[in-house]
């Protein structure tokens, strides 16, 4: 918040609901929308919990307001955004490297409950249908599923790499930092994969042999390569940080914290990020 001037005064403020009179002193300090009194004034005693309660539930209604007008805006200019289903990262393909002493590992498919059949084959038509998996008939490579129960009672398909691919391959360093507001659904198949290393994503199910061309979870490498992917993203962006796929905005007043964010979503357009979520 940017701070424009500041000074100490003794004041007298009316509490509206209550009718009650509230006396202080405490340093005022003057912003480009709302002016604010410190917080040695604040903890003053009487009442502030009824001075609080009145002039904070104001402000929070203001602010979600404010927040619901440039949600609604955004979905509106950048409608492709925030489509369900799988995006695709139009700037970039990743590659994964293998050690120089690496052996293919062939692993069998595992058994899965019967009762888990249908949602597992609904699952693999999807993936397939959204060309996220291709089924192939050889490879020498190839790692074993798991079906996970999601909170909203839907399947999630994983590789389990940590068979013999994750050992495999060289580490891709780069920094992770941390942040939270905006994020993508599915983030990292939505990075498509090399052909030279597609088949080493190659998944063994009860319906035969699939490989993956966008980048699973369960790679690795794969919160390095996609950090990097979005640090290049948002680079010479003001008030913009990223944690893998999640996204924090920030500005000094709301003026310019509505110019990042749609600077912001402009860059994740010309991205091919879908999926966006507050």
């Amino acid at each position: 918040m940017k701070i424009d001037g500041r000074f100490f005064t003794e004041f007298t403020v009316r509490v509206h609901a209550t009718g009650i009179t509230i006396q202080g002193n405490g340093t005022y300090y003057v912003t480009e929308s709302t002016d604010l009194l410190g917080l040695e004034w604040y903890i003053q005693p009487p009442a502030y919990k009824e001075l609080r309660d009145e002039y904070h539930c104001r402000m929070v209604i203001q602010e979600e307001a404010n927040r619901a007008d440039a949600i609604a805006d955004l979905k509106k200019q950048y409608a492709e955004v925030f489509k369900c289903g799988i995006g695709r990262c139009t700037k970039t393909k990743t590659k994964l490297l293998l050690r120089n002493n690496a052996v293919p590992v062939f692993k069998r498919k595992r058994l899965i409950p019967y009762a888990s059949v249908p949602d597992l084959d609904a699952e693999i038509d999807r993936l397939v249908a959204k060309e996220v998996i291709s089924p192939v008939e050889h490879s020498e490579w190839a790692a074993p599923i798991v079906v996970v129960n999601k909170k909203n009672g839907q399947i999630r398909l994983c590789a389990d790499l940590s068979t013999g691919l994750n050992d495999a391959l060289q580490l891709h360093q780069h920094p992770l930092t941390t942040a939270e507001d905006i994020d993508f659904a599915e983030a990292f198949l939505q990075v498509e994969v090399g052909k030279e290393s597609k088949e080493l994503l190659t998944i063994n199910t009860h319906r035969g042999l699939h490989r993956y061309n966008r980048l699973p979870f369960g790679v690795k490498p794969a919160p390095d390569i996609f950090q990097q992917i979005m640090d290049l993203m948002i680079c010479g962006m003001e008030g913009v940080a990223a944690y893998l796929d999640d996204v924090i905005v920030t500005g000094r007043t709301y003026e310019e914290h509505r110019r990042n964010l749609e600077a912001l979503f402009g860059r994740i357009h010309e991205y091919g990020w879908r999926g966006a979520a507050f």
